[in-house]
């Protein structure tokens, strides 16, 4: 018979720390639809594939009938097609007979159901009807072509459906969307026709300007209209990028490009996140034509564009300079969100397992606040390790003045240093916080890391004496 008596002589006491989950925040994305799917107004769908699309964007319009007349085609269409009268939109009709009525058209709406477009020539009586889809649709759709053309399918991205064409009730939609669900979005892509309204466009975007936000906004814009956009220069979170006259309407959105890309990247210390001026991207095609001139203005103005590396020997097509509106390279911007992201989760990880810790308890006192600060320079350890910032990390215990002078005469300059106020100086200034339970004399500096963006190279050509 097994013998069940134990002498106690060791009594164990267990504790359990929860890991935190990998903070994807920035690795999501959506798109902002103006009528171009059937997802449900106001909600969200993923779209996890290449294929996944077919299945939510509107379908092409049947046409009911169509005619020329003194170089206008005027087409019908069965269902209403929801452009307001008088508004210009893209269209692509197909499947006609005479086939020169099918192409690809800047069409103006002249009822709920009819649009006007351009042909010189009579292509004559029609004998077979076909279909058109509209600039909603046709921009959807280039999106997503340019999306899955960068090659990684790790990430998807999100359909956000306004079902309204209007610029300014589309900015009400998505602020509505974002105020009743706070960050579950990063990457927020517009369509083209967004431009047409700038004056919205910079009051939605100010809103969220802030080194807080935690969120980026991408907006293309075409060679007529970028030049409006180009004094908005105060705006951080707004990556503004000119649309390629040879792209093609239906297969190349240029800014989808760069929205993929930034939004795939998880930086590790094994694949670290690259400057963002001169990447490639694939499926577009290089601005053209790009005389200096056009170059200079671009570049001044943080506009984005696309290239190729030939300067370099390469025929890669390229984005330059990859800087938000206010001249911050993209990257930097990642960069500084990154650091409050994994800051903000590391630390609130910390204080939740301290909590519930019986065995080492997490305690207001000095003890908890140099455990706090090693959380603080592990995950800027991370950050140095993943590209993301400068240097090596320096620890400090200084009283917040003192700090603050540091950091502005240079002291640290080139390195991330993270300052804890010691216990007994935080509440000697702050006798009412210790009771409250807040501490706040946590404090960190640092420099993200910049690319090489202009080479000055010095070169003497001389003659032997």
């Amino acid at each position: 018979m097994a013998n069940n008596y134990f002498n106690q002589i060791v009594q164990l006491n267990v504790s359990q720390t929860v890991a935190p989950e990998p903070n994807l925040l920035q690795q999501t994305a959506a798109v902002v639809s103006m009528g171009g799917s059937e997802v449900p107004t106001g909600t969200m769908q993923y779209i996890a594939s290449s294929a996944d699309l077919a299945d939510y964007i509107t379908p092409a319009y049947d046409i009911s009938s169509i005619s020329w007349s003194a170089g206008v085609v005027s087409v019908v269409t069965t269902n209403n097609h929801g452009i307001p009268v008088g508004d210009t939109t893209t269209i692509i009709v197909s499947g006609m007979t005479p086939a020169a009525y099918n192409g690809t058209y800047t069409a103006t709406s002249s009822g709920v159901n009819s649009l006007n477009y351009a042909i010189a020539s009579d292509p004559g009586a029609s004998s077979a009807l076909g279909t058109l889809i509209i600039g909603n649709q046709v921009f959807l759709t280039a999106f997503d072509e340019t999306w899955w053309a960068q090659g990684n399918t790790q990430v998807g991205y999100y359909i956000y459906e306004t079902n309204t064409v209007v610029p300014s009730d589309v900015y009400t939609l998505v602020e509505t969307y974002i105020d009743e669900n706070p960050l579950t979005v990063y990457n927020w892509c517009f369509l083209p026709g967004m431009d047409t309204d700038p004056i919205s466009g910079h009051a939605f975007f100010l809103l969220h300007n802030s080194l807080t936000s935690l969120m980026k906004f991408y907006m293309p814009v075409r060679p007529s209209t970028y030049s409006v956009w180009e004094g908005f220069d105060t705006l951080r979170n707004t990556f503004v990028m000119v649309q390629s006259p040879d792209a093609s309407p239906l297969y190349e959105l240029d800014i989808a490009a760069w929205a993929q890309y930034i939004t795939a990247f998880n930086p590790s210390p094994t694949h670290k996140l690259p400057p963002s001026q001169y990447t490639f991207l694939n499926g577009v095609n290089a601005y053209k034509p790009l005389p200096q001139s056009l170059i200079n203005t671009f570049m001044t103005n943080s506009i984005n564009f696309v290239t190729t590396g030939a300067e370099g020997g390469i025929t890669n097509t390229i984005i330059v300079p990859g800087k938000n509106l206010d001249g911050t390279p993209a990257n930097v911007g990642f960069s500084i969100d990154w650091v409050q992201i994994h800051m903000n989760e590391d630390i609130s990880n910390a204080v939740i397992n301290g909590s519930n810790n019986p065995i080492s308890p997490l305690y207001y006192n000095q003890d908890g606040i140099n455990f706090l600060q090693q959380v603080a320079v592990n995950t800027a350890n991370r950050a140095i390790s993943t590209g993301l910032a400068l240097g090596q990390v320096i620890v400090t215990s200084l009283d917040p003045n003192e700090f603050a002078t540091n950091v502005s005469t240079g002291a640290y300059r080139g390195n991330f240093v993270i300052n804890a106020v010691p216990f007994s100086t935080y509440t000697g200034q702050n006798p009412s916080h210790y009771a409250s339970g807040i501490y706040g004399g946590l404090q960190a500096a640092y420099v993200p890391q910049y690319g090489f963006e202009n080479i000055v190279f010095n070169l003497n050509v001389t003659q032997f004496a």
